[in-house]
């Protein structure tokens, strides 16, 4: 029977999930390849779906599309995704990235014999593909290395092969390995429908079913709000990638063991917990500079920055470049404010990082996406520069793109749970884009894949839309693409059409319901800034000198935004914003905030509580300065990788 390559598997998959036709000339935007290109991978297709007694109808000017049953797309889409998806002709790029990983993860040098029949290749495929696999690798900071009768070998600086194993890791992902994994971690118990396949072929690969594995016993639900499920891949890449390097004797730094091992454990610190489980398996020693590696890219805490005033710059640097009035929309830097405070202060922080948004903001917003870039450059802190990549960029970006996007606020009566990346800017965007365009909607909540499930059995929604995939659930699913298309758009719209005929249209919708307050719309002003100052002087006081003099006006404006969020029910979302390690550390004074809270009527949840904590000293100057030629390293080569 015959194969099909990856990107004929991913036009496939794209026909299955739309429900209208598609044309060419879409299918050429989409995958950045000509039309010509597209005709001939549909002519492949055809002839993989004519085995299987399966038609794909066209017709000129209306474009391709499928006449199947839901269990029919199911089921083929099953096949797709399963040993099938991955057992596919891989063309140059992909044969790059794997004989790259192959060598990485290989203990003794590699013959191009070896490669070439792992792949199914020529001797000179192969020999041509590693002229390419050393321009690739040079990139990144490592040498191809070869020796007459002998083989190839990649020869690095540990922290460089670590981080080229991490990148093209995370850039083979798709949302259907998402979804996968993410069913494996949070619903361990129930029989795994189709198998893992990140890393097949390396000996990553069984070393990550473990993690997995192990993960998934750990992830109690109170500690999944720390993490969002990028971080949750991040962090069980590492410890698989760390696992195997150990394996063959390669680590990261000194052999010094963890010290604070018992502490952390103590707390409950995920990553050491799912670390001790998996180099216990292997009879491996907990080592300082591992666990370091496995927690985070920031090898060390650094003075929180002024967001206030970098959202500032960054907007008016931006506005000036693309000669668009952001600064006069203060509703973009008050979501800016808010995102960059969580995301510089996170504990964990990869550079290497799934973002499903990248390619589409690119690709719709290139001359926005390059601005953001510049303006990064320019105005983060020198010693902050080696964040900026192209997934920090992509959701920078999201906050701007609602500012292309017009407020218009219309009736819903039809109810949808949406399935995404969370985050103010990712929700605020898809929210405007969709109730721009359909009039009869009410999104009622947002959720990622890790609570999707549960989300949709308490909000009972009529319709989910999601980025991924979801199986085993009792209501109507669009798939769409990460930011809505015009064709997700238009899906959406026609089965909000069918499912209102016989429905009587809501009285009104708003985004958030003032009339819950009690009050008129001026009083509720009144309330926010009266208890925001109470907040304000309360905070200072429980807080005393730890709080950094250098953003003071920072935390003013943040604690009265953040009871404005309370009182309007849009706290951030626990998801992957809960920092339980700090907030254990500090449980007097946390228990105290609560308390200060509580007494002010105002619920707040652990996200806010976590964001506060960021205007707060941590660590004295003696422990930052003794990290600090670490950190320094680690600058340079991030900034030798973005030039």
């Amino acid at each position: 029977m015959m194969q099909l390559s990856k990107r004929e598997i991913k036009i496939l998959l794209k026909l299955l999930d739309s429900e209208k036709s598609v044309t060419t000339k879409e299918l050429s935007d989409q995958f950045l390849v000509s039309v010509r290109t597209v005709k001939y991978d549909l002519d492949n297709i055809r002839l993989w779906l004519y085995e299987r007694e399966i038609e794909l109808h066209a017709q000129r000017s209306k474009g391709f599309w499928f006449e199947l049953t839901e269990t029919q797309r199911i089921a083929l889409k099953n096949e797709l995704i399963g040993e099938k998806f991955f057992d596919v002709y891989l063309d140059q790029k992909a044969r790059i990235d794997q004989i790259t990983l192959c060598l990485l993860f290989s203990e003794t040098v590699t013959t191009a014999k070896r490669l070439a029949d792992s792949m199914d290749v020529s001797k000179n495929t192969i020999m041509t593909d590693l002229e390419k696999v050393e321009e690739f690798a040079f990139k990144y900071g490592l040498v191809l290395k070869r020796q007459s009768g002998q083989g190839f070998w990649l020869e690095g600086t540990e922290e460089k092969c670590r981080f080229l194993m991490d990148y093209l890791l995370h850039h083979s992902l798709t949302e259907y390995d998402i979804y996968q994994i993410m069913h494996r971690l949070t619903d361990p118990l129930e029989p795994a429908k189709h198998p893992i396949h990140i890393g097949k072929g390396l000996p990553f690969y069984e070393v990550y079913q473990l993690v997995i594995d192990k993960t998934a016993e750990l992830l109690a639900p109170n500690v999944m709000n720390e993490f969002n499920y990028a971080e949750l891949l991040a962090i069980t890449f590492r410890v698989a990638i760390a696992t195997s390097r150990l394996l063959i004797h390669k680590s990261i730094g000194s052999f010094t063991l963890l010290q604070e091992r018992q502490t952390l454990l103590k707390n409950q610190d995920i990553p050491m917990m799912l670390m001790e489980l998996v180099f216990s398996h292997y009879g491996l020693p907990i080592l300082r500079d591992e666990y370091e590696y496995i927690c985070s890219d920031l090898t060390v805490e650094e003075e929180h920055p002024d967001t206030l005033q970098l959202s500032i710059q960054l907007i008016d640097s931006i506005s000036k470049d693309m000669n668009v009035s952001f600064d006069e929309n203060p509703q973009l830097l008050t979501n800016l404010f808010a995102h960059l405070s969580l995301r510089l202060g996170k504990k964990h922080l990869y550079l290497n990082e799934y973002n499903p948004f990248i390619d589409d903001i690119k690709g719709m917003h290139p001359a926005l996406f390059s601005a953001i870039k510049k303006a990064c450059r320019k105005v983060l802190p020198s010693a902050m520069r080696y964040l900026i990549n192209d997934s920090f960029i992509s959701y920078i970006a999201l906050h701007f793109m609602v500012h292309f996007e017009k407020e218009k606020i219309e009736q819903g009566i039809v109810r949808i749970v949406y399935v995404c990346s969370t985050g103010l800017g990712v929700t605020s965007l898809i929210q405007q884009k969709i109730e721009e365009e359909i009039s009869n909607v009410e999104i009622v909540s947002f959720a990622s894949v890790l609570n999707a499930v549960e989300m949709i059995r308490t909000h009972k929604p009529d319709l989910v839309v999601s980025i991924f995939p979801i199986e085993g659930i009792n209501c109507p699913l669009i798939k769409v693409n990460a930011i809505p298309s015009r064709e997700d758009i238009e899906a959406i719209k026609e089965f909000t059409k069918k499912t209102a005929v016989n429905r009587q249209p809501a009285a009104s919708y708003v985004r958030f319901d003032r009339t819950q307050l009690g009050t008129a719309p001026e009083e509720a002003t009144k309330e926010v800034i009266l208890k925001g100052f109470i907040l304000y002087e309360g905070l200072r006081k429980l807080f005393a000198q730890r709080l950094k003099k250098e953003i003071e006006d920072a935390f003013l404006l943040h604690v009265f935004l953040m009871v404005h969020r309370i009182i309007f029910k849009q706290q951030y979302e626990l998801e992957g914003n809960v920092d339980h390690h700090t907030l254990f550390q500090d449980r007097h004074l946390f228990k105290a905030i609560e308390q200060l809270f509580s007494e002010n009527d105002l619920a707040v949840n652990e996200a806010e509580l976590t964001a506060l904590f960021n205007y707060v000293d941590k660590k004295s100057k003696e422990e930052r300065k003794g990290n600090e030629s670490n950190r320094r390293e680690s600058a340079d080569f991030s900034e030798e990788c973005l030039s």
